[in-house]
């Protein structure tokens, strides 16, 4: 869970990061980052929200000892978080490409 919420995190920052370059002075010298950008921000987005829902507790649900036990398990298999890990490192090493061609 550790690894999983770390990269999350790092990633989250380096995006902004990388967000705060593609609307600085210096955009338009970002011909390959720009696209990936926008392609990255809205895959981002859809997978952070899908695990914003399976984390979120079923709203309106009755708060009985099986759904609290429920809630306490962690939703994720080993399997799921490694396809989540696999993802973010995807990400981040096209925008580390990305930015690296761009400094060419």
């Amino acid at each position: 869970m550790n690894d999983l919420m770390d990269s999350i995190v790092a990633l989250q920052t380096a995006f902004q990061q990388v967000q705060n370059l593609a609307k600085g002075p210096g955009a338009t010298k970002l011909i390959a980052l720009k696209p990936l950008l926008e392609i990255s921000s809205l895959e981002l987005e859809r997978e952070f929200n899908r695990i914003f829902q399976i984390l979120q507790p079923e709203l309106g649900q009755r708060a009985t000892m099986g759904s609290l036990r429920q809630r306490l398990k962690w939703p994720f298999q080993k399997a799921d978080v490694e396809q989540i890990l696999q993802l973010l490192e995807r990400h981040k090493s096209a925008l580390t490409f990305a930015l690296n061609s761009d400094q060419m």
